[in-house]
């Protein structure tokens, strides 16, 4: 989570010449680049050869290449708060694919700590329910923290034969493969945000730091964790990540300290060991 945060930030300064989607789509392919080579390294050419491509790029291609773009697309229809109400909704989302697809039963602890961990998430993005635009925007952002969660589980679960960087790679390359197609789409259409911005030493520094350090490595890391605490503990951590992109505006651009953003964090941390304290799921 905080490798992720550091690409909030970053985004913000690059956006200021790039189109959203150019950038996600650039980011993104070196990302599944940088994995698939280390996969390569790690494993050999076999595993890569015999793994379920059309598999990968479905369960990616929805989850992390079409949710992105709907995410972004949420948010260009509502609000900045709408999106961020979105996101906190995650840990529930992943209560629900637990209980119907893992046989999860809810004990009075871990439905605590689900509710302290998106109270902590609505804190340290500062939002407040009546704040928001509910309207499609809202929906689609809504959608696509179901897709992103529904890929999540999948990525772990329907790949067990690959290694986990080989799990995160080959849906990773699926969400760049939808996302190219989009790009296409909208550069024959002619439909803004498929610019290509600054390429300068500055640039292409901050573009490859979040492609390998905020995509590859945040991804390989979740999938890990996945893997070893399943969608629901993990899903929790996602809250306290408005407080670890605050914490790194202070440290790097002389933000000012906002302690609501850090009482939110320690309320998501309780969030999770309380429900850690509930149950617990082998390692897969």
């Amino acid at each position: 989570m905080v490798m992720w945060a550091f690409s909030f930030p970053i985004a913000e300064v690059m956006i200021e010449t790039w189109g959203t989607v150019g950038l996600v789509l650039i980011r993104q392919a070196i990302a599944a680049f940088s994995l698939c080579f280390f996969w390569f390294l790690l494993d050999g050419w076999k595993p890569i050869r015999d793994a379920n491509w059309i598999r990968g790029v479905t369960v990616g291609g929805l989850g992390f290449g079409l949710g992105a773009i709907l995410f972004l697309v949420g948010q260009s229809m509502s609000d900045p708060v709408t999106p961020a109400i979105a996101a906190s909704m995650m840990p529930i989302i992943a209560a629900i694919l637990e209980i119907l697809f893992d046989g999860r039963r809810l004990r009075t602890k871990l439905v605590f700590g689900i509710l302290l961990a998106i109270c902590g998430g609505l804190l340290a993005t500062g939002t407040r329910l009546g704040d928001g635009n509910f309207g499609w925007g809202s929906l689609l952002c809504l959608f696509s923290v179901i897709l992103f969660a529904w890929a999540t589980r999948a990525t772990t679960n329907d790949f067990r034969s690959l290694s986990l960087v080989g799990r995160t790679a080959i849906t990773l390359v699926g969400g760049v493969v939808t996302v190219f197609v989009i790009f296409l789409l909208m550069l024959v259409l002619g439909v803004k945000g498929t610019e290509i911005g600054l390429l300068d030493s500055n640039h292409i520094a901050m573009l490859l730091f979040t492609a390998i350090g905020s995509i590859a490595l945040a991804q390989f890391l979740w999938i890990r964790a996945n893997a070893g605490l399943g969608i629901l503990l993990a899903s929790f951590h996602m809250n306290a990540v408005p407080f670890y992109v605050m914490v790194i505006l202070v440290m790097f651009l002389d933000a000012s300290w906002n302690w609501w953003q850090a009482v939110g964090a320690v309320v998501v941390a309780a969030g999770v060991m309380v429900a850690q304290s509930a149950a617990q799921r082998p390692t897969i």
